[in-house]
């Protein structure tokens, strides 16, 4: 600002930090700063696709016919683990602290042989639907380590009335039972997915208190006295509904 040569000028524009392994103790070397000339760096968007036998890969599903239903009660949400939040309750937290349960679904890669670096936005193509006319999905991306524990990585929900956009003239209503393709914007990181660990995507239809509980009646915003209604939820993963998380996986070193 002061018009004096301090070499600014000389830096790469973007910074930024990559993140991998770190557990307490026993940080990755690969946890760095990079530098780049833009963001994202060149990559190449890669489909990671639900399976049926629970399993996420970049292989396309054939089945004909494939999915899993959910009870989701929203007097019983899915606990909030880590994440970007305010307070103590924050960052890559393990997964398995919120056990096993019927409307938890985990989706997760084989063993990673090399590295899978990811960098740039992550979007996730959900095909879903719910017996009522509103619900909600939570998509988490998660790093699974060795020994099973699960790094959340990113987490984020849709509200299945705003699927076409959040102006109030964009609010429609699901169709019972109809299966829907759901564009989930996950925002944006840099990962590298070390080799031995694996890659996982979380599907819920909550994430409490992080995100507010939908009650599943199409009730208004903030509506206090709306009575809570058991949902069931469908995720599909066949040959016609591709769920797909999609992964910004950069080919060279950074």
């Amino acid at each position: 600002l002061k018009g004096i040569d301090n070499g600014i000028q000389d830096e790469p524009a973007i910074s930024f930090y990559m993140m991998a392994s770190a557990r307490k103790g026993n940080p990755s070397e690969k946890n760095r700063l990079v530098t780049a000339d833009k963001w994202p760096p060149k990559n190449k968007k890669t489909r990671f696709y639900l399976q049926e036998d629970m399993s996420l890969s970049t292989n396309k599903p054939q089945a004909k016919v494939a999915s899993k239903t959910y009870t989701f009660d929203p007097t019983t949400p899915v606990p909030t683990v880590g994440g970007q939040n305010l307070g103590s309750d924050v960052g890559p937290r393990d997964q398995r602290e919120i056990g096993k349960r019927q409307d938890y679904l985990r989706f997760e890669t084989s063993v990673l042989e090399d590295d899978v670096v990811v960098a740039g936005h992550i979007d996730m193509e959900l095909w879903a639907s719910t017996d009522g006319l509103d619900t909600d999905f939570v998509v988490k991306l998660v790093d699974v380590y060795p020994d099973g524990y699960e790094a959340l990585i990113l987490d984020y929900p849709i509200r299945a009335r705003f699927r076409k956009g959040q102006e109030a003239k964009d609010v429609a209503f699901m169709e019972p039972g109809k299966a829907e393709k759901l564009n989930i914007n996950m925002w944006s990181t840099a990962q590298t997915f070390e080799k031995g660990h694996k890659i996982a995507v979380h599907v819920s239809s909550s994430n409490f208190p992080r995100f507010d509980v939908n009650k599943n009646q199409g009730e208004e915003l903030g509506d206090l006295n709306a009575k809570p209604r058991v949902a069931q939820n469908t995720i599909y993963f066949d040959k016609k509904h591709r769920s797909a998380i999609i992964l910004p996986v950069v080919q060279k070193d950074l």
